[in-house]
């Protein structure tokens, strides 16, 4: 292909500037024409553009070379001085520009130091370009290797994405597609990474909620009121524990099961109760020992890690016993038969708890425990335990292995 003569490169430029694809969206120029008279633009104006100023800044010859062109697109006034559009600029619309992409391909793999100058001449092989655009990073402006070239007709934009001779440029490869599917590929691309973010998104809110749930039940208590007690004779009792422990502190609640060597008490009151009740207890005993029903007992005061997982289980339990109990007025609720003043009720009716019934067993006087403090509301006052043994309740020492929980 022979090189472009000056003249030719001038009245490409030129055109280039007042075509359809770029005097839309070129608002320095449409303001340049809207100001002059009958929109003549002097070739003074023009010269500022730099492109066409690096082809010549002779503007006799500028004029000269576009009328000896008879373009189409340009006119040249009598004293060669002013040039405009022959042809209203077309609207910039939504729908103009639809149009255009008709005509539109897009490609990409360009080297970064690719000249707009040799994209166009590579590019005017395969057709009849009326616009290269060189996609550039923002705001950098380094160009991303990629164009949007537009074609003359739509039928000589689609041969192009075809034409397997124009898939390489300098010896590197391109990919080629209709601006449309481009855009169609952005738009999925995009909608998948909005929502991966939007999973990431959730995903560390879930996280964050979840963390912040299992903070919360980190419990809020008063340190050092668990006693855990081994030692003990088989033949023991609850009560027994209970009323010995009673001499050294505030015994609110206490987990024995017949048979075992083991209690678990709690105590009432300020922090460090089961230690100060424990060394009560040793200093009341034989040569610094415990002596309970004339065997030597040890204790440990629960701390750290155990501590705060006794009143995490403490408090799960609770709460799973309030949603069994659910709400009143059903069958077990209040007026339902169970409930209170029905069958098994609270004033006389058959039933009852039967199983606090059984745990029960005559004791002296009675001292209510001091509030454990608790950061749920829910968590009150344990209620006084009723010593009377019923009729019907085991005896001490009965064989019958039964884990009794009973609670202040």
């Amino acid at each position: 292909m022979a090189a472009e003569t000056i003249a030719e490169k001038i009245v490409k430029q030129v055109e280039y500037y007042f075509g359809d694809i770029n005097l839309p969206r070129d608002k320095f120029l449409q303001e340049t024409i809207k100001n002059c008279t009958d929109g003549w633009v002097p070739l003074d104006i023009m010269l500022k553009f730099k492109r066409l100023a690096m082809i010549s800044e002779d503007k006799e010859e500028i004029a000269a070379a576009l009328e000896k062109a008879a373009s189409e697109l340009i006119e040249v006034n009598e004293d060669h001085s002013s040039i405009r559009r022959r042809t209203d600029i077309p609207e910039s619309s939504l729908e103009y520009w639809q149009v255009i992409k008709l005509r539109t391909a897009y490609v990409k793999g360009f080297g970064e130091e690719a000249k707009l100058d040799d994209i166009l001449e590579w590019c005017n092989k395969f057709g009849n370009v009326e616009n290269v655009l060189m996609r550039r990073a923002k705001p950098t402006k380094v160009f991303k290797g990629s164009i949007f070239v537009t074609f003359k007709t739509a039928e000589e934009a689609e041969a192009f994405v075809k034409n397997d001779e124009a898939k390489e440029f300098e010896g590197k490869k391109l990919e080629k597609m209709m601006q449309n599917n481009f855009w169609a590929q952005q738009s999925e691309e995009n909608k998948q990474r909005r929502q991966s973010e939007r999973n990431a998104k959730n995903a560390k809110r879930a996280a964050d909620d979840a963390e912040r749930k299992e903070s919360q039940k980190v419990p809020v208590f008063i340190k050092g009121l668990i006693l855990n007690v081994e030692g003990l004779p088989t033949n023991s009792t609850m009560v027994d524990v209970k009323v010995f422990f009673k001499q050294f502190g505030d015994v609110g609640y206490v987990v024995y099961e017949s048979g075992s060597d083991k209690a678990q008490i709690r105590f009432g009151g300020d922090e460090d109760g089961a230690k100060s009740a424990w060394e009560k207890a040793v200093a009341a005993g034989t040569d610094g020992k415990v002596i309970y029903n004339e065997k030597e007992i040890t204790g440990k005061v629960l701390e750290g890690e155990e501590e705060t997982q006794y009143w995490n289980d403490f408090n799960k339990t609770r709460s799973e016993k309030s949603a069994r109990i659910g709400g009143r007025g059903g069958r077990g609720g209040r007026g339902g038969r169970g409930g209170r003043g029905g069958r098994g009720g609270r004033f006389g009716g058959r039933g009852g708890n039967r199983n606090a019934e059984k745990s029960e067993q005559a004791a002296p006087e009675e001292k209510k425990a001091t509030k454990t403090v608790f950061e749920d509301a829910e968590m009150a006052e344990p209620a006084k335990e009723s010593l009377k043994r019923p009729a019907d309740a085991p005896a001490a020492g009965e064989s019958e292995a039964k884990k009794v929980k009973q609670e202040e």
